[in-house]
């Protein structure tokens, strides 16, 4: 008496992964651009909150607060790359830091146009922008821009890295 077999030959089941493999190489790629772009929205989204974090404390507690690129918990590093991560402080007690970003990822470029940016007690800032880009590449820059009338802004700057 013969019997009824249910399932995949070994036939079918190698050509389904090799239609598998196949479609995972060609969306490969846009995968990892993919990854890129939502890296590089989520931190500068974060720098942004960062700044206006540093904005509100100025305005709140009545002492001017500076955002400066990270080096320690109690020292800005010199310099406009801000790759290492981002420190804010009151200028009153300048040891003491009020939030820090440690780093960024190891391929992306954190740029600076200023090497620090206070905000006053009145919300007014030395203002500056910042550039994030993801490996290096001009095509996925995006920048926070703060003037000196303290208003922070974000988004695709046409600035390259």
């Amino acid at each position: 008496m013969l019997k009824n077999f249910t399932g995949f030959t070994l036939v079918e089941l190698m050509v389904t992964i090799a239609v598998a493999a196949i479609l995972l190489s060609i969306g490969a790629p846009s995968l990892i651009s993919l990854y890129e772009s939502t890296r590089v929205d989520n931190n500068i989204r974060k720098i942004n909150d960062t700044l206006v974090f540093a904005r509100n404390q100025a305005i709140n507690y009545g002492n001017a607060v500076t955002v400066c690129a990270y080096e320690s918990e109690s020292s800005c590093k010199a310099g406009t790359d801000w790759s290492t991560g981002i420190r804010i402080f009151s200028t009153a007690d300048s040891t003491k830091s009020l939030r820090v970003i440690e780093g960024f990822h190891s391929s992306d470029i954190v740029k600076s146009s200023v090497e620090t940016i206070t905000f006053s007690t009145d919300g007014l800032a030395t203002g500056g922008s910042i550039i994030y880009c993801a490996n290096a590449k001009a095509s996925s820059a995006k920048g926070v821009i703060v003037n000196i009338g303290g208003l922070i802004a974000y988004g695709e700057t046409g600035i390259s890295c």
